[in-house]
């Protein structure tokens, strides 16, 4: 399916219908989805440029749902990370990346992160969270200053 949307990424039809029903799918197939990402990621990229509002909408709206999913995943591969060898190295690892989607995403990553907030297994990020939030607050006004 993915072989067919890349032979004809300008293709409108392929492409809002991929759009349209392929959730369900990366909903099915979990973190498999991963090993596809340097393929679809190009296609969302061209997606996002396109002459159609339909297209680009679908692109936005899709993006959404995934970006709650990564937090939830991130969020679960913490709390399993005390299961293995490396788990210091995991759990750094993901800190890292939550504090990288929190500082794009600001509002939308609270959003996400609500759910996940008083998970007492994930109670070691929320200082993580707090902190670098009030470091770029103080990084963002000392910006709006000197500008």
């Amino acid at each position: 399916m993915l072989s067919h949307v890349e032979h004809q990424p300008r293709n409108k039809e392929r492409c809002v219908a991929w759009l349209r029903y392929v959730e369900p799918l990366f909903n099915g197939v979990g973190l498999v989805l991963l090993a596809h990402f340097r393929r679809i990621f190009p296609l969302f990229f061209k997606w996002m440029q396109a002459d159609d509002d339909e297209t680009v909408l679908l692109v936005l709206f899709n993006s959404s749902l995934r970006f709650m999913r990564l937090v939830d995943e991130l969020a679960t591969l913490h709390k399993e990370a005390a299961l293995r060898r490396s788990r210091e190295e995991i759990r750094n690892l993901v800190i890292r990346k939550l504090i990288l989607l929190h500082q794009c995403k600001g509002l939308q990553f609270e959003v996400a992160w609500g759910k996940h907030r008083d998970d007492p297994n994930l109670a070691t990020i929320a200082p993580s969270l707090s902190e670098r939030r009030s470091t770029m607050v103080r990084i963002n006004l000392i910006a709006a200053f000197t500008i």
